[in-house]
């Protein structure tokens, strides 16, 4: 299945036995990449950094804030994953993407991606921003996760925040670890995506 205009995510050279959570990892990365040159004419400065980093976690949700991410001015957005509907009414989240933009940097990206003008004063403006941002990656990471050869994932609305996530983010709390992935524009770092999953049930092929 392709996720827009013939464009597939499936094909990744990666040695047999790669642990699956960073195989989906690499197609987060790809799709970020790739959304940004393709809809806002943007390339980054280098490869993505991709760390296998420990989840912190209160009250099993996990902890997310920006100043880890950024000195100041940070804004967040998130989307939950869930393996079928049911499981989404029931609040039963698979995994979870977050992600983190520098404020300066998102009026930049928008006017580069064709959206009108948005104000870098009212928070609001900016949160519906890189919450739109973070739905277009999330669509495309679960059209990626078809064509590797998983079943369809449903997903939640974005849900952004400035600064840190108050109470912080659901996610399948069996899991330890998250990848955090960066991606330098003009040799800066702007931009940061975490990924949490737990095992994602194969497509069936019959």
């Amino acid at each position: 299945m392709s996720v827009e205009h013939g464009e597939h995510f499936g094909e990744f050279i990666v040695p047999q036995g790669t642990d699956p959570f960073y195989v989906q990892a690499l197609l987060l990365s790809e799709v970020v990449k790739r959304t940004l040159s393709q809809k806002a004419g943007i390339e980054l400065s280098g490869h993505p950094e991709i760390k296998k980093v420990p989840i912190v976690d209160f009250m099993r949700r996990m902890r997310v804030w920006g100043l880890d991410k950024f000195k100041e001015n940070t804004f967040i957005s998130t989307v939950n994953m869930y393996e079928s509907k049911e499981d989404m009414d029931k609040d039963k989240v698979l995994g979870a993407i977050v992600l983190y933009m520098e404020g300066e940097f998102i009026p930049y990206l928008f006017k580069r991606l064709g959206y009108p003008d948005i104000d870098d004063e009212e928070e609001q403006d900016i949160e519906d921003a890189i919450g739109t941002f973070c739905n277009l990656i999330a669509a495309k990471f679960k059209q990626g996760i078809i064509q590797i050869g998983y079943k369809e994932l449903e997903m939640s609305h974005f849900s952004s925040y400035q600064g840190e996530v108050s109470g912080g983010v659901a996610y399948d709390s069996n899991q330890d670890f998250k990848y955090q992935i960066s991606f330098d524009i003009r040799y800066v770092k702007r931009i940061v995506v975490d990924l949490t999953m737990a095992p994602i049930p194969k497509a069936k092929l019959f």
